[in-house]
């Protein structure tokens, strides 16, 4: 089944287009999880643990979670285990799972990203479902970078989303230069052409290679959601980040379809807001329970506002 209409379907059960990103920074885990003089070995345990907590609290709330590989990645080799058991563990709750590792190289290289994650597993002993349902990517050298992951989501009903533009203010740098067509200007029109192809789109209407399109300016959004109408847009930087309703809104078609929101450090570090604080005490996974609600309740919001 193609990627883009599994995360529909997905999105029409939980009645949200809400995606939990889970970053789990060691420092900043509940106590229960938090080791003390942590080896590498405890220290991944420990945001296996947390993040695996993080899925319980939210598998029937959103369709889907995306996560970081950079936070996995940190402790070496058991970081990297304990991403894919992550990865796991979510599709065994009913997730769709968005694998963040934003990887873009020349076309040998990304071939071999390609087999790690997303392709088929060519060994017997790796199941499928450790890999995740779509990655993001950096398509910056070109063409090269995507075919691969492109190939294998055709065969496996997978997808990507390739940034275009992202949510830090600091990418201004690179994303704003080239004066009255900027960079995620040309980003956009290079990811609807890659996705264009009548074999990539899904029944919903939508490619199975997206686009990574933060809501930064409600008309900026606006714009580029119409110039890419079949590409599916992941949306970063609403709650920690700032991102305004009314931006992330001007992401989705007129359908309130074609989009989904992700906001992380706001839902899985809810605790230490003083507010989830003063509900839930020490209970720091039921402060992520609520803020998830909320988050579900906020997107499905944002995606209705598109339809008028």
């Amino acid at each position: 089944m193609h990627y883009a209409d599994r995360l529909a379907e997905a999105i029409s059960i939980r009645n949200t287009p809400a995606v939990v990103g889970i970053d789990p920074v060691l420092e900043k885990l509940p106590p229960r999880f938090r080791p003390t003089a942590p080896t590498a070995v405890e220290a991944a345990a420990a945001i296996e643990r947390f993040s695996f907590a993080i899925i319980e609290a939210v598998a029937d709330l959103v369709p889907a979670i995306k996560i970081n590989s950079a936070f996995f990645e940190a402790f070496y080799e058991h970081g990297v285990a304990a991403y894919f058991r992550t990865i796991a563990h979510a599709h065994q709750r009913g997730l769709l799972v968005i694998g963040d590792i934003k990887r873009g190289d020349i076309g040998s290289t990304s071939e071999f990203y390609a087999r790690g994650h997303l392709a088929p597993p060519a060994f017997a002993d790796v199941s499928a479902e450790r890999l995740p349902d779509a990655v993001t990517l950096a398509g910056y050298f070109g063409f090269s970078v995507v075919a691969p992951f492109i190939e294998a989501a055709k065969k496996t009903g997978r997808g990507m989303y390739v940034l275009v533009r992202p949510s830090d203010p600091h990418s201004d740098q690179i994303h704003e230069f080239g004066g009255v067509r900027p960079l995620y200007w040309h980003m956009s029109e290079m990811v609807k052409h890659w996705g264009a192809g009548a074999d990539l789109i899904g029944k919903c209407g939508l490619s199975c290679v997206g686009a990574v399109v933060a809501g930064r300016d409600a008309a900026e959004a606006h714009t580029i959601r119409n110039n890419m109408p079949h590409t599916p847009f992941l949306v970063p930087g609403f709650g920690a980040q700032g991102a305004a309703a009314a931006a992330v809104s001007a992401c989705f078609r007129r359908a309130g379809d074609g989009a989904i929101v992700n906001a992380s450090r706001s839902v899985i570090y809810a605790i230490e807001q003083p507010r989830w604080k003063e509900r839930c005490g020490d209970d720091a996974i039921l402060a992520v329970r609520l803020a998830a609600e909320e988050f579900a309740a906020q997107a499905r919001d944002m995606a209705r506002a598109a339809t008028q």
